[in-house]
This record gives structure tokens, C-alpha cells and sequence, in this order.
């Protein structure tokens, strides 16, 4: 797991780590050695460990997580190969098909399908993968057993569509609550803990939806000249629906470089494997390797603040297409300023997509209340926090948990706690970095793209988190964030990436007026919606000290309510 992931990547109750592949000799027994390990993606901050040659346990995952790793290259055995160098896979170890060191660590389990695993002589657990929404071949892990469930997500982008799937799967339904009555009811089961996707948990932003996303990033470039190209900054695994909506509406394929195409042709989805190509004069969308673009894509550097953008090496118009994070009145009010700057015959290089692969708050806090869970853990912290982020976390998910009930106790295990971050007490913050910013902002291309990204996306930076968290601390530790963020005097808790005017404060809010602006904001379609959404953003997290009133109100309504009606559904 990534940094800051608290005890040492354990699904506790149980002694089975998850995305994490390192030493474990430092632990107390009896977590020396874990009885199994989960992969939840192939994502690199999720593999560690899984390179060294002396790793030798199972692992469980998705079969499409195991060919992608098994085809994994890290950027210099890329080149090396692309250079006609030998060059031996990363990841190759795991998986030996002759000789005397025949084996395969790697267990492919497919989705939905309960498969059981023997933990010691004693115990078996039943274990279920879910489809996690985040990139080819992520999933959740359900885990059964004689301690208790949980349900660890991975990293997941918890939309709408995800939520309905997943009130819908028969091996979840157990653990849904149609109402806080049936938290204890014969039929139904509460689950232990939720191990919860908290990449973007300090962002309060409501997203536009992928199929939003993709759909506005579409009406952009048919603006463009039939003779454009495109370079789609596809720098991760989990932007694939970018390249299935142009392939879709443009019925092109989309180049790539041979990395790509031996991972993605090898992929379970058949649409995935169709529409990627090698051949980079058949189509005018390439996502080929970044670093060394194909020469219809490649443009020459040039000082974008007074020249326009060069052609390419073969002298195609290019325009660079970044995904970023942006709050759906963002989006819309990007959208326009295009169609603006085109009309009007300026020349752009560069396009942003709001593609989000991690949930942010709101979407958190509906998934979360769909199961009501006695615990919510973090599967990320924010290691330069101290554990500031763990600590809001109690208010911010208070109201989507489950009631006490009489005589539970499920303990975190001692030996353990250390492993832990220590969110009892307040740490110094004096070193923080607060420009620093999130990996989309970093992996950006595009001479001019930066600017642009600036100016329109939230680069998840370490003030913008801090202004988020404020809304969920105590008054001493708010006190202590709000010095870090050089502020004398209080500011408002939460900003706010939408522009619309301000609101009244959530406390003139009834909880029938706030269901009705939720309801409002399920549009979905391409010029409307924006605003409603940005209405219920800044109802949910804008105003006074507690922020309780309103979190309070919208979850009022229960799991089933918020599926079945409009609640849920952050489309823009």
C-alpha cells in the first residue's frame, strides 16, 4: 500500500495482508508471517515488495491483475527493450513455468465468485473479489470468516452506477441495511469494517462522473479541424475510458506503444483489446509512451507564453489532452471558456478531463453509508499529517456507522497498535510542504498544460487538503492547521471549487430541503446540472465550525432511499 497505510497493511481482524509485499520481520508474531496476501491492483504503490526474488507466498488477485503483472515494466526495462536490449521483466519470478523452480504464486480468483482459503489448520475464510471501478483488473475484497467481515475496497471510485452494483450483488445484500432497524436484524449482518480507499478523502469536490467526463471531453474535440491530433496523457492504468469513448465516437482505434498493447491485449475486455493499435498512421488518438511520443504526436518545445504551439514532426496540429481532478461547475464553466477561445479563433493546444479513479469525500461517505460498518479504517494517510486525517475521519463517517451495539468488541490487536498511526495526539505540522501536489499535476504534458491545469483543476496540494480537514477537527487542532496555513483568524472550512454564489449556512437547511437539491441534481446531461450539484456541495460542506448538522441531515435518509431515488447521484 501506499505511505502512511496503518496497521502494517493488515485486514484485521485477520492475519492477511493486503497490497503490501515487504519484510515483515520487524512485526510481532503473529504477523511475521501473514498467512495470505491480497492484490487488490498492479498499480506500482500497491506492489511493493512483490520484486524481490525471495518472496514466496501466495497471492490472491483478478486474472487481469495478474497478467498485468506478470507484463509489467517499469520505464527503463521499457526502453531497454524498446531498444532491442535484453531486458527481463520485473515480476517474472512470480510466475515460472519450467525446471526445477516451477511455480506460480500469483492466485487468480474471478469477480463474484466466494472462494475459500485456509488460513491455518483451524481457520478458513471465504473470500469474494468485487469490481473496484479504478483501473483494469482492481477489485474490493470481501472477507468471511469465524472473526467477523470486512470489506477491504482497494481503491475504488465509488460512483453512482458502482453503488447500485453493489446494492445489487447477492454476496453484499447480507451486509445492506434497508433501515437503521435492520443493523440488528436476524437477516441481515453488520460489517466488522470497511478498509477504506482514502487517497482523496481531503478533497470535498463533487467530480463529474467518468461518462460525464468523457462525454464533454468528446463534444470538445469534434470542435476541432478533421485533420487535429490528439495525444491522450493516459500516465497510469485507469484511464481507459478516455480511450473507449473516442474510440466509440470517432469509430478509430488509439495508438499506444508496445508496453501498452501487450498489457491491454491481454486484458479480459474484449473492446479494450480491439481498439488499441501499433500502427501510428491509422488513427489521429495516440496514448503512446509519454516520454517518447511518436512522431505525429511529438511537438518541439516553444515558449507558449508568446508563441503559438508548433506542429509536430510530421507536421500535425496537436493538442494534449491531461486528465486532472475538477469539481463539475468547474468542468461546465471549462467547457464554455473553450468553446469561447475556439469561436473566437484562438489556438488550443491543450485539453483537461476531469477523469477521477479515487473517490472523493462525498462519494466516500455515500459508499460508507450504504453498509453503516461498525469501523472505517484508512487505506492512506497522509504521512505528514501525524495522523490528523485519521482523527477527522470519526466525524466525518459518524453518521454513516453503525449504531453501538451491547457486548461488541472487535479490539484492534495490541501487538499491532504500533504499527498504527498514533492519531491521539497533535503533531507538528511545522515542515509540511503545502505547494506540493497530487501525481496527476506531476505526470502532466503539454508546454502550456501546467498553466492551464492551474488555473481550472484542484492539484490536490497539501493546503488544499489542509483547508478541507479544518471542517472535521477540534478547536486546538483547527487552531494548530490554521497557523500552518499562516491564518490569524478563522476562514471558511472548506473550498470550494465551484463558483456559484454562496448559500445561507447549512443550519437554515431542513433535511427535506436538502433532499430536494440533491434530487435536483440528477442531470446528467451535457450543459445542465452543474449547478445543482455545486448547490449540494456547498450544502454538505460549506458554513459553520461542526459541519455535523448537515452530513447529519443528508444521511438521514437510508442506503436503499439514496440508491433507489436521486440522492446518490453526482453526475453533473
Amino acid at each position: 500500500m501506499p505511505p502512511g497505510t496503518p496497521y502494517a497493511s493488515f485486514a484485521l481482524p485477520y492475519p492477511i495482508r493486503v497490497d503490501c509485499f515487504t519484510c515483515t520481520d520487524h512485526l510481532p508474531a503473529p504477523y511475521t508471517n501473514p498467512a495470505l496476501y491480497l492484490l487488490t491492483h498492479s498499480h506500482t504503490d500497491h506492489i511493493l515488495g512483490l520484486s524481490s526474488k525471495s518472496f514466496a507466498a501466495r497471492v490472491v488477485c483478478s486474472p487481469d491483475a495478474k497478467q498485468m503483472l506478470l507484463r509489467h515494466e517499469v520505464y527503463l526495462e521499457r526502453s531497454k527493450k524498446d531498444a532491442g536490449e535484453v531486458a527481463m521483466r520485473t515480476f517474472a519470478h512470480l510466475k515460472v513455468d519450467g525446471g526445477a523452480l516451477r511455480r506460480d504464486l500469483l492466485h487468480a480468483v474471478p469477480l463474484n465468485t466466494p472462494t475459500e482459503f485456509e488460513l491455518s489448520p483451524t481457520e478458513t475464510v471465504t473470500i469474494t473479489l468485487i469490481d473496484a471501478n479504478h483501473c483494469p483488473g482492481a477489485v474490493m475484497f470481501l472477507i468471511e470468516g469465524p472473526r467477523g467481515t470486512v470489506l477491504h475496497t482497494g481503491d475504488v471510485r465509488a460512483e453512482p452506477w458502482l453503488l447500485t452494483s453493489l446494492s445489487r450483488n447477492p454476496f453484499l445484500q447480507p451486509y445492506i441495511p434497508d433501515t437503521e432497524e435492520n443493523l440488528r436484524a436476524s437477516l441481515t449482518k453488520t460489517l466488522n469494517a470497511i478498509y477504506l480507499d482514502t487517497a482523496c478523502l481531503l478533497r470535498g469536490t463533487v467530480v463529474p462522473t467518468k461518462e460525464n467526463a468523457v462525454k464533454g471531453l468528446i463534444d470538445l474535440i469534434a470542435l476541432f479541424d478533421s485533420d487535429t491530433y490528439f495525444f491522450i496523457n493516459s500516465w497510469t492504468w485507469g484511464y481507459e475510458d478516455i480511450l473507449k469513448g473516442i474510440a466509440r465516437a470517432f469509430q478509430c482505434q488509439i495508438h499506444v506503444d508496445r508496453y501498452k498493447h501487450a498489457v491491454y491485449t491481454h486484458l479480459s475486455d474484449p473492446f479494450i483489446r480491439s481498439l488499441v493499435t501499433r500502427d501510428a498512421t491509422s488513427t489521429r488518438f495516440h496514448a503512446c509512451e509519454r516520454f517518447e511520443r511518436c512522431s505525429f504526436v511529438d511537438v518541439p518545445p516553444f515558449d507558449f507564453k508568446n508563441d503559438s504551439a508548433p506542429r509536430s514532426m510530421e507536421g500535425k496540429k496537436v493538442v494534449y489532452v491531461n486528465p486532472m481532478t475538477m469539481g463539475c461547475a468547474q468542468w461546465e464553466s471549462y467547457r464554455v471558456d473553450v468553446r469561447s477561445r475556439l469561436a473566437r479563433g484562438k489556438d488550443v493546444d491543450r485539453l483537461l478531463v476531469p477523469l477521477e479513479r479515487h473517490s472523493p469525500l462525498p462519494e466516500l461517505l455515500n459508499l460508507v453509508a450504504l453498509f453503516r460498518p461498525r469501523r472505517v479504517v484508512p487505506n492512506t494517510l497522509v504521512p505528514a499529517l501525524g495522523g490528523l486525517d485519521w482523527t477527522a475521519m470519526r466525524a466525518m463517517f459518524r453518521e454513516c456507522m453503525a449504531p453501538p451495539t451491547p457486548g461488541f468488541r472487535d479490539p484492534i490487536p495490541s501487538e499491532l497498535i504500533s504499527s498504527g498511526v498514533d492519531h491521539t495526539s497533535v503533531p507538528d505540522l511545522a515542515s509540511l510542504d503545502l505547494s506540493d501536489t497530487d501525481s496527476a499535476m506531476k505526470n502532466i504534458v503539454g508546454d502550456s498544460a501546467k498553466l492551464e491545469a492551474q488555473k481550472w483543476a484542484d492539484d490536490g496540494s497539501i493546503r488544499r487538503r489542509l483547508e478541507v480537514l479544518l471542517g472535521w477537527l477540534g478547536p486546538h487542532e483547527r487552531g494548530i492547521v490554521n497557523r500552518v496555513l499562516g491564518r490569524s483568524s478563522p476562514a471558511p472550512l472548506l473550498h470550494r471549487n465551484d463558483t456559484a454564489p454562496k448559500t445561507p449556512k447549512r443550519a437554515s437547511r431542513t433535511p427535506i430541503q436538502l433532499k430536494r437539491y440533491v434530487e435536483d441534481s440528477d442531470d446528467s446531461s451535457d450543459d445542465d446540472g452543474s449547478d445543482a450539484h455545486a448547490r449540494t456541495a456547498r450544502i454538505l460542506f460549506a458554513g459553520d465550525v461542526s459541519m455535523e448538522g448537515s452530513v447529519k441531515s443528508w444521511l438521514s435518509s437510508s442506503p436503499s432511499q439514496m440508491l433507489g431515488g436521486k440522492a446518490q447521484d453526482y453526475g453533473c
